[in-house]
């Protein structure tokens, strides 16, 4: 799949305002940070989740409809197609941007994604893959265009089936307020261009860090820490 992006390098990541600490460690690295938007109908602790409310592949971003505002903003450096009319906040209609992008690949539950999305990944030769976990980006960290770290026993099988390399890992060790527990997905965010995966608290906290940052260290990707506190969920972090 080729890069189609408008933007020559990424400069701006868009995640939760609810941890102000995380985007302020950002900009001392660059960044200008956009914040996501409140979803009434979605529970508590996923209202302003990133990676519910927008999908970012090469050129265009999906975005939900009642995103006006990411909608606009975004709308300068990308085509922006609006997705989720008729949206209910329900399981799992609300995971219907939820996926994640390896190379030339989309894995997310098929069922859940927005048509738009479908559609785009058809017309630009990208395959689907699909897994049961409709919270598929929230689930995921991406480390590299082809490999992803995951608890989810369900996306670790189908992903064994292709050329991804996945690192299996214990479920919980991430907060989510309101929640038992969060994912690590959620708790991180990977720059592609900079090859950089940050991490929202202090991965040395994770029972399995030391397996991580050697997962990272084959896939040449480089890991930060934003903060010394423990690992946080706050919908992950896209770069854009």
């Amino acid at each position: 799949m080729c890069d189609r992006r408008l933007r020559q390098s990424v400069n701006r990541a868009i995640l939760s305002i609810k941890h102000p600490q995380f985007a302020a460690s950002l900009r001392e690295y660059g960044y200008e940070i956009i914040h996501s938007e409140n979803i009434p109908c979605h529970m508590p602790y996923e209202r302003d989740h990133a990676d519910l409310q927008c999908l970012i592949l090469d050129d265009t971003a999906f975005v939900l409809s009642c995103c006006t505002r990411l909608f606009e903003v975004l709308s300068r450096d990308y085509h922006v197609i609006s997705c989720g009319e008729g949206f209910t906040g329900s399981y799992p209609d609300k995971t219907c941007l939820s996926a994640v992008t390896c190379g030339d690949k989309l894995i997310g539950r098929i069922a859940s994604l927005d048509e738009k999305v479908k559609a785009y990944c058809h017309d630009h030769e990208i395959e689907l893959i699909h897994v049961n976990q409709g919270y598929a980006k929230c689930s995921c960290v991406q480390i590299a265009e082809n490999a992803v770290i995951t608890a989810d026993k369900g996306i670790i099988r189908v992903l064994r089936n292709t050329e991804i390399d996945v690192l299996p890992i214990g479920k919980g060790s991430v907060r989510l307020d309101g929640a038992e527990y969060g994912f690590l997905g959620g708790a991180s965010g990977y720059d592609r261009d900079k090859h950089i995966l940050y991490f929202c608290g202090d991965i040395d906290r994770h029972p399995d860090s030391e397996s991580i940052k050697r997962f990272c260290e084959i896939h040449h990707t480089k890991v930060i820490s934003l903060s010394d506190d423990e690992l946080t969920d706050i919908g992950g972090i896209i770069f854009c």
